[in-house]
């Protein structure tokens, strides 16, 4: 289980602290797929590499707490940190396809934890990444391979094997479908579902695709400027969202089933480096009001497990 609690996430620039994320409460059951859904600067990226211990050199967690088993990661020293990665919760990096080393073959990368980790010799190493690659879809053809042989498809499986060798608890999938083609995303899709079905992990899957999510996740979050706007079951999110901006990214998928064209959010993206005051969707949206700029991000409960963050949710 991942707990997260009052999670503040902050990056230092030239022109000042940015705070990517604020205040963010979540509790990530074991054996779940937790989708989390946002536009471009959202702070979804953040979220994976804070969970991770890998923000970069200029961010911080300025407050808050990360629990991993019951552990807050935020405590542990450099080397304990390092022995979570991988074991216990594994990354798929966004853009992952760019991430494979041009000078390394196929199964000496997929084997490559196992070696850092020490916990096997390299002729076992080999063995389990071949099995997993295998597990992926990929045969012996592919695994003595450089990755510019390799289509945009296997090397995104490549690198979920990456992910997957060390047998980790949660895997977390930041935007893993991305510059794919309709029918290998699907196939990806199917490949985490697969895995998380068979070996019962978490998988926290990032993107900013509602529609794609919803095909995977059992439980929805979705954020706006760094901080969250609906938290709830898939169908809860779906077909009784009541946050503004959830109901809008759902209006603006196209649908034949509705048979309704789609609308889009009107405005520019919150400015994260100088957000508003209350309600960082305020200047976007349909029904906001003068006293939205006081809101102070305290949820509606709708229903057991759907938080709304919304002032104006159930008012006349």
């Amino acid at each position: 289980m991942i707990e997260i609690e009052n999670l503040t996430v902050t990056y230092k620039t030239r022109s000042g602290r940015i705070r990517a994320l604020e205040d963010i409460n979540i509790n990530i059951q074991n054996n779940e797929i937790f989708g989390i859904v946002g536009e471009s600067g959202s702070g979804k990226t953040t979220l994976a590499m804070a969970i991770m211990g890998l923000l970069p050199s200029n961010g911080f967690v300025e407050s808050g707490t990360i629990k991993i088993n019951g552990k807050d990661v935020l405590k542990l020293g450099p080397e304990m940190a390092r022995r979570i990665r991988g074991r216990i919760v594994s990354l798929v990096f966004q853009g992952a396809m760019n991430t494979l080393n041009p000078l390394m073959k196929i199964e000496d990368q997929v084997a490559e934890p196992i070696l850092i980790h020490g916990t096997a010799n390299r002729e076992e190493a080999i063995k389990k990444a071949r099995n997993t690659l295998e597990l992926m879809g990929l045969d012996s053809f592919t695994w003595k391979k450089y990755p510019h042989e390799l289509s945009g498809g296997m090397k995104q499986r490549a690198v979920i094997a990456t992910a997957m060798i060390m047998d980790p608890s949660t895997i977390i999938a930041d935007e893993p479908s991305t510059a794919l083609d309709v029918i290998t995303q699907a196939q990806i899709m199917n490949i985490l579902k697969d895995l998380q079905r068979a070996a019962g992990i978490t998988v926290i899957f990032i993107s900013h695709d509602l529609p794609l999510v919803s095909e995977m996740a059992d439980r929805i979050m979705i954020l706006y400027g760094g901080r969250p706007a609906e938290i709830g079951l898939n169908k809860q999110i779906m077909e009784n969202s009541g946050h503004p901006y959830a109901k809008g990214l759902i209006n603006s998928v196209p649908s034949i089933e509705r048979r309704l064209k789609p609308i889009a959010i009107p405005g520019e993206p919150v400015n994260i480096k100088d957000p508003p005051p209350g309600c960082r969707f305020k200047p976007r949206c349909p029904i906001a009001i003068e006293s939205c700029e006081s809101y102070d991000y305290v949820p509606k409960e709708p229903e057991k497990d759907h938080l709304v963050f919304c002032k104006m949710y159930g008012a006349e």
